[in-house]
């Protein structure tokens, strides 16, 4: 059974789009449906022949509790289906050693992924998915339940995957405005009112199921100075 109304759309090569929505608005399902772990209903998505994904979950999906360094942690994600991957050695860690320095996270190298703060553990899920070189990134709710300079460092983090690694960003969040300041394009999903609707981030504040979700906060966050 559907729960969006259809949907067209095309993710070009270094944009960043920001998927907005109230709770329980199908972010999750679309994000699941675009890295092809659920099937469209109807109609078909396209990719690019090897189109390569990464996929940063929220920090509520790790378990926390399984010992393991946070280099060994980014290694395990370049790990290929049906190939052995024998972690501290070869090009793997050098990719490994590099995703960590660009994350700003390499001197935790060696700490347990457990022991790590917050916005420590969400760097290095970004190091992660830089370590496979993807060409399209999907991050869902990469700054939950964080504190305002960590999200300003994930924020940060994620406007420079365009402009060094060239990679799409796929991001779900809940940083409304933060998120349409950074994006090139928005994508607004409510399914209680069957809104499905893809813009260009700056025209998506005039759009009226946008007014209709979020007025009062951009009234709040725009207001009178």
């Amino acid at each position: 059974m559907a729960i969006l109304p259809p949907l067209s759309f095309t993710v070009g090569a270094g944009e960043l789009w920001a998927v907005l929505g109230p709770n329980g608005a199908g972010k999750s399902t679309f994000v699941r449906t675009a890295l092809g772990l659920l099937r469209p209903v109807a109609g078909a998505m396209q990719r690019r022949p090897e189109l390569r994904l990464a996929y940063v979950p929220q920090q509520a999906a790790l378990d926390t509790i399984f010992p393991v360094s946070v280099l060994d942690f980014v290694l395990m994600g370049l790990q290929r289906p049906g190939r052995v991957t024998f972690l501290g050695g070869g090009p793997s860690l050098t990719e490994a050693r590099a995703a960590l320095e660009e994350a700003g996270v390499r001197a935790l190298a060696r700490r347990q992924l457990r022991d790590l703060s917050g916005g420590q553990r969400q760097r290095v899920l970004m190091a992660r998915a830089l370590a496979t070189n993807a060409d399209v990134i999907f991050l869902d709710e990469p700054t939950n339940a964080l504190d305002a300079a960590s999200e300003r460092e994930v924020l940060d983090l994620i406007g420079r995957l365009r402009t060094r690694r060239g990679a799409a960003v796929v991001m779900v969040t809940h940083l409304v405005e933060d998120g349409l300041e950074l994006a090139d394009r928005a994508l607004l999903l409510d399914r209680d009112h069957q809104v499905a609707l893809a813009l260009a981030a700056p025209a998506m504040h005039g759009a009226p199921a946008f007014q209709r979700i979020y007025g009062r906060f951009v009234a709040r966050r725009e207001g009178p100075t």
